[in-house]
């Protein structure tokens, strides 16, 4: 059942977002692709056998694994790196989990949707980019490295500081004016939705930095507050509602700035559920 599609399978870490897409896109291309005939060309005897793959009803041994890879005529470096993302996808031991992902970015690094996309690829896979770009609004950088480096937190070596500088004027996120100094420009990167994973564990490296702040920065230089509430499934909804607009407002609080900026600030929210359902008697 193989055919050309779009789809590239480097763009996704999330492997049954990858099978959805993938089936869709060679559905699309040829009507006759069905999940019937997919499990045939697979051999796999249940027809219904994809779509509950997709849908996360059923998981992938490395045997079925190796038949999806049939059905889809995978390439062998293609193949490679939808085992990691199968891998990865039902690994349980975060240890474990976050060596998988390690491999994954190295191989997708390597591969040419990163070389087309590396901005894509790349900007949200490391929390230092998104850092120093926000910091060449705020400091008046010339190419002093070392006091740019200084200026964030946590402190950054002179040579991952120029290797970040380097690479977003690379992706046309940063540019040098005449007069020598760096800029942001009006690019903005916006995370794939075929890359969550990346954006999840960027906000756990935040959330992280927020944990050391807590412990290395006077009380004064910071707000952090944590409040457990006991509220109904009606109130629990409005709650995210207003966190919503109040993080709407924020946004256009700082965009309406008539000052220059000065410093970076990291606002984390953080609102989630500490116990589990429970039915109504």
């Amino acid at each position: 059942m193989t055919s050309q599609t779009p789809i590239n399978i480097y763009q996704y870490d999330d492997f049954r977002v990858y099978l959805r897409d993938r089936f869709a896109a060679q559905r699309a291309a040829d009507p006759a692709c069905t999940h019937r005939a997919f499990a045939k060309s697979a051999g796999i005897s249940n027809p219904g056998f994809l779509n509950d793959v997709i849908k996360g009803r059923r998981t992938l041994s490395a045997a079925a694994t190796d038949k999806v890879i049939k059905g889809f005529g995978l390439s062998p470096v293609e193949a490679e790196y939808f085992r990691l993302l199968v891998e990865y996808g039902q690994c349980k031991n975060e240890t474990k989990r976050d060596t998988l992902y390690r491999q994954i970015c190295s191989r997708r690094n390597r591969s040419s949707f990163t070389k087309l996309n590396p901005a894509l690829s790349k900007y949200y896979q490391d929390y230092r980019y998104p850092l120093i770009r926000n910091a060449i609004m705020a400091f008046d950088f010339r190419g002093n490295y070392e006091e740019l480096g200084r200026f964030v937190r946590p402190c950054m070596p002179s040579a991952e500081v120029r290797k970040c500088v380097r690479e977003l004027c690379e992706w046309g996120l940063v540019s040098q004016r005449p007069d020598g100094r760096y800029v942001v420009t009006g690019e903005y990167v916006e995370p794939s939705p075929t890359l969550n994973e990346q954006i999840r564990r960027l906000n756990r490296d935040w959330i992280d930095q927020a944990m050391d702040a807590l412990m290395t920065l006077p009380p004064q230089k910071r707000h952090v507050s944590s409040r457990l509430l006991s509220v109904s499934p009606a109130v629990a909804k409005k709650i995210g509602e207003k966190i919503e607009r109040f993080r709407d407002e924020i946004w256009e609080m700082v965009q309406d700035d008539p000052e220059d900026p000065s410093c970076i600030m990291q606002l984390n929210i953080q609102y989630f559920p500490r116990s589990r359902g429970r039915e109504k008697a």
